[in-house]
């Protein structure tokens, strides 16, 4: 757009020393693309650029001859590159865990907008999140810090049933899944169902989550199991260490 209307001079400082800098380092440049972008005050940033190439980009950020920095969301957690204005053009990311698209964490948004307007480089920053209407209100509550604290109980409920089955505060299945009632992960799973994988229908037919703890505990059982930290009966729900 910017070639259609001929306006990248606009983001080249007039008179200084930068352009004559960034036509300079460009020749030094492995990437094709940067090779050509770098002589207009725009540059870009990823994993799959040499260090060398990396490296200059971060020294030529830094030093204020880059006017236009696109990269990869990592950059947010890797080199201290402040910025007056930081744009997050969408908030979903690959997860490969997961197989699908999931949005950015809550971290990683603060992370990079952060990067705006720190105090040490400047006196005011200014971010811009680009996202679909449907994640709106969640990155509207996450900016006024009303995202409440949600359990992270799930990924570590095998080492607790372990705990919990070794001191015989739980024996079964039925024990477990009581135990699990008492947890904040199971207050937020009422509150929050969709972002634990509960649907509204399945609310519905398990108002107290009953089937979902016993699933829960069944899936860490056969873990513990599986590795010979406790035997599990699958028929009678029994535990033995």
């Amino acid at each position: 757009m910017c070639l259609e209307k001929d306006t990248l001079g606009l983001f080249l400082r007039e008179g200084s020393a930068s352009t004559e800098v960034l036509r300079t380092e460009a020749e030094q440049c492995k990437n094709l693309e940067l090779k050509d972008l770098l002589p207009y005050g725009f540059a870009i940033h990823h994993a799959g650029m040499t260090r060398v190439d990396r490296t200059l980009v971060e020294d030529l950020f830094a030093d204020k001859h880059i006017q236009v920095l696109v990269s990869t969301a990592t950059l947010a957690w890797g080199v201290n590159l402040p910025a007056h204005t930081v744009i997050i053009k969408g908030t979903q990311v690959y997860s490969p865990e997961k197989g699908r698209w999931t949005e950015l964490g809550a971290l990683d948004i603060l992370q990079m907008l952060g990067r705006a307007g720190r105090p040490q480089y400047d006196t005011k920053g200014e971010g811009i999140l680009i996202t679909s209407h449907g994640e709106l209100q969640y990155y509207l509550s996450l900016l006024n810090q009303q995202l409440p604290i949600e359990s992270q109980m799930v990924s570590k409920l095998p080492d607790m049933l372990n705990a919990e089955t070794v001191l015989g505060n739980v024996q079964n299945a039925k024990d477990a899944v009581n135990w699990l009632g008492y947890t904040y992960l199971y207050i937020r799973m009422l509150r929050s169902p969709t972002l634990y994988g509960i649907s509204h229908d399945d609310l519905k037919g398990d108002p107290l989550l009953d089937q979902r703890r016993l699933d829960l505990v069944h899936t860490a059982a056969l873990m513990l199991d599986k590795n010979n930290l406790v035997k599990y009966d699958k028929k009678t729900g029994n535990f033995q260490v």
